[in-house]
């Protein structure tokens, strides 16, 4: 029996590797319009990929903004 990736790993990977090819960090709503994702989905996700310590995230005003951690 084989691994089987669950969609949420797939999500995750597209954000990882959209954030890897930014010079800047990205909003929320960047990443959502330019992964066709919804924003509820991409903050849930960036947000869990923040505890994982895989992204850096912060507030910008009232925008969340993303960027691979270094």
């Amino acid at each position: 029996m084989g691994f089987v990736k669950k969609r949420g790993d797939n999500i995750d990977t597209k954000i990882i590797s959209f954030l890897q090819e930014q010079k800047h960090p990205v909003s929320t709503l960047a990443v959502s319009n330019n992964l066709k994702l919804s924003w509820h989905t991409v903050i849930n996700h960036c947000l869990r990929l923040q505890i994982s310590g895989k992204v850096e995230g912060y507030k910008i005003g009232n925008l969340n903004v993303w960027s691979i951690k270094k």
